[in-house]
This record gives structure tokens, sequence and C-alpha cells, in this order.
């Protein structure tokens, strides 16, 4: 039998110390802080609805078209967080909480003539204070709940909206999410010893966000569509130099956040004193492949041969997570109350239910979800002329993560099951507070 030299021994150490430096436990991120919360202060009030109601910065979110409504350039600031209790087992899993800053523009374009007020550009920003992009490389085994990592990236979107005419409202955008993308060099040098080069690039992924409206009298329908948004990381571990230790390049790999492609319909009233929206939004999560990808990849040239890799090389690959496809119906209401020549105030309410895409945990994996209902509460001020022209929105959200049993198999109770079965809940409570200036 062959002993491995020193060079080897080293190698070997060296990448053992790289895998187990990537390879810690960790929990899973899924999807943006807007899909989660909502996005803005006036559309998190009213139950994160916005396809038919958005107004000013927010529709770069809930619907493109709906930025020709903006006839001023106003810029907004804010602040928003979120607090985290989640149950597992018995057993409250500990998380950070959630704080962010929230950044919206609406600029109409001066064009003259037959588009004059009819095209607005907006931009939207949420940026947490402490992270770019949260995305760890989990145990499923670990007892966890991704939700609360859903929320902790940047989010950047931008739109423009037009009016055709005769009500109808379109517009068109995108949004954009952070993502990873690297390697790691293990190679020893000529004196033997074991050295690492590590090399890493933050990128953007982007996805379509596509609007229309249609105005009817004192009603307004409304439709966007979000197309699939991914945010990776994908670490390459390269060790081709060992002291004749052979290991295929490892990729430490997986998706960090995920948006579904969906499709928000709605239909609100939006004139006089009451605004209601009521509406529905579809989210293909049964397209989700999984918060990890294979480690080991097999090769899609045949080393030997240079010709297409024909045979099968036997690497394993993450199983399917079985998320299915979801319906989440929302509720919004506002009554604007005025206080005095130029001051308005806006006082507003909403509801959600969001049914779980993931399945029950039946065997050795614990990410847990549940389906949830959110509340919501949010009182504006709005200042006009003679005032400065000034807003101010405040919002707070309680979202409940519905008890829900997962029902173990044998050789799948996971820790806290009690006769097998793993009683999982949560609340999840969010607010924050913007404020605009027109100029």
């Amino acid at each position: 039998m062959l002993r491995p030299d020193r060079s080897t021994r080293r190698g070997v150490a060296a990448l053992a110390a790289v895998l187990a430096a990537l390879l810690a436990p960790a929990r899973a991120a899924r999807a943006s802080p807007e899909d989660v919360l909502g996005f803005g202060a006036r559309a998190s009030a009213m139950g994160a609805t916005g396809a038919a109601v958005a107004e000013g910065y927010e529709a770069v979110y809930a619907n493109p078209a709906l930025l020709s409504l903006a006839r001023e350039r106003r810029l907004t600031l804010g602040l928003a967080g979120a607090i985290f209790d989640l149950r597992a087992g018995g057993r409250r899993l500990s998380y950070a909480p959630l704080r962010g800053s929230v950044i919206g523009a609406a600029v109409p374009v001066p064009f003259g003539g037959a588009l004059k007020d009819r095209v607005t550009i907006g931009l939207g920003f949420f940026t947490p204070f402490d992270v770019v992009v949260r995305g760890r490389i989990l145990y499923p085994e670990t007892p966890q709940f991704p939700i609360a990592d859903r929320t902790q990236s940047v989010a950047v979107q931008a739109a423009l909206g037009a009016s055709i005419g005769r009500g109808v409202r379109v517009g068109g955008g995108f949004a954009a999410l952070a993502a990873l993308s690297g390697s790691v060099a293990v190679a020893t040098d000529a004196s033997g010893r074991v050295g690492t080069l590590v090399e890493d690039t933050l990128v953007a992924s982007y996805a379509p966000v596509l609007g229309a409206s249609y105005d009817l009298g004192a009603y307004r329908v409304g439709a966007t569509f979000r197309g699939e948004l991914v945010g990776r990381f994908n670490v390459v571990i390269h060790a081709d130099e060992l002291g004749g230790l052979t290991v295929p390049p490892l990729h430490i790999a997986g998706i960090a956040q995920y948006d579904p492609a969906q499709i928000a319909l709605e239909v609100a009233r939006v004139s006089g004193p009451w605004k209601v929206a009521v509406g529905a939004t579809y989210k293909r999560w049964s397209d989700y492949p999984g918060p990890v990808e294979a480690t080991v990849r097999c090769p899609e040239v045949d080393p030997e041969t240079g010709e297409p890799f024909a045979g099968s090389c036997a690497a394993p690959a993450p199983a399917d997570p079985g998320y299915s496809d979801t319906v989440v119906a929302r509720a919004g209401v506002e009554r604007s109350l005025a206080l005095r020549p130029g001051a308005t105030a806006h006082v507003r309410g909403g509801a959600f239910f969001e049914p779980s895409p993931a399945p029950e945990q039946t065997g050795a994996s614990n990410l847990y979800d549940n389906a949830r209902l959110g509340l919501s509460l949010g009182y504006g001020l709005a200042l006009a002329a003679p005032l400065p022209r000034l807003t101010l929105d405040v919002f707070t959200e309680v979202q409940l993560l519905l008890p829900r049993a997962h029902h173990k198999q044998d050789g799948g109770a996971g820790a806290g099951a009690a006769g097998g079965v793993v009683h999982t809940r949560g609340v999840l409570v969010a607010g924050g507070t913007t404020l605009g200036v027109a100029f």
C-alpha cells in the first residue's frame, strides 16, 4: 500500500480546512425582503397590495404602470426592520433581526406635446445595514426556518411607467439581487508548502417586472408579472497539485435568495376618501430547485477521449425539495382625512394569507415553513402647498406562522420531536417609517 508523502498529507489537511470553513452548519435563505414584507411603508400597511393602488416609488415593485400617475419629483428615505420568534419542537430558534434602509425616487420625464405628464421613471432600494446578501450552506437535519434569512438581501429595482390614454397604463423594469461567484485554488509549491488563493466576485442577477392597469370610473384593475429572480453563490475549489492526491473540482454552490415567477391581479376602488384593494398573487414555487447544488459535477467531456461524456459518473445530486405553487390572497384599505388646507392624513390597514409551498418534513430534513397570516396597520401624513411638500408614512406588520405538525417517519425524528411529531409555529413582527420630499 502506498503511503502519502508529507506534501500530500499537508494538502489533505489544507483541503479539509477549506471544506470545514465552507461547510459549516447554517441556515437557508430564500426570496427577497419585498416578497416577504412588501415594498414601501404604504404598501406594507395595506397588506402588501399595490397592483392597482400603488403610488410613487412603491410602484417599481407593485406595478410599474402606476408610476405614470406621479406628477412631481419625489425622493423618499426611510428605515425598516423585523424581529422573529420562531419555534420548532417547543424550542425557540435564534435569528438576528432585520434592520435596513429604504430609498425611493419617482421622476416624471418632462416631455412635451402628446407625451406631457405621461412618462415617469422610478427607483427603489432596500439595503440591510450589515449584509449585502446572506447565503449560507445548510445542514438539512438542523431545525431551521428559511424565512428568517429571506429578508437579508439588498434589493434593487428600476422601472418606467407610461400612460397610453383612455385609462390604460403600461410599465416595465427590472429587479436585481446580489449573487456571489468565486474560486479557491489549493496547491503545493516547489518547497512542499501548501497555499491557497481565493478569488470572489459579487455579481447581480436580474428579473423583469411588467405591469398594466385600466381605469374604469372609480375603479382600477391592475396586473403585474415578476420573473424568476435567483441569487446564486458558486465557489469552486480546485486542488490539482497536492503531491499525487487527485481531487475533482468541488462546487460549494447553492441559491442564496429566490423569488419565484409570479402574477399579481388586483381590483381597487381608487377615487374618493376610501380606497379599497382586493387581489391575489400566483407564485410558481414548483420551479424552486432547492437551496443547495451538487458538490461534484459530472464532466461534460471525457478527459481520456475528448469526446462528449456519455457515461454515468454517479455523482450524487440534491433531492428535489418538492415545493408546490401557491396563491396568496390580499386585501387593503385606506381612509383619507382632510385635516386643514394642504394637510391630509391617511389611515391604513390590510391582511393577507400565504400558504406554505414547502412539503411536510417527514424525513431527516428539518427545513420548516408554515402558512402565514399577515395583519398590518399604518398611518400617513401628506403636506402640500402652502405647506412644505412632505409625506410621512409609518407601518407595522405582524405575520403569524400558523401551527403545523410534521409527522416524522422512522429514522427521521428531528430534535424536539415528541412521539415522532415536530410542531412548528412562530411570529414575525415588522415595522418602518419613510419621509418623502417633493422638489
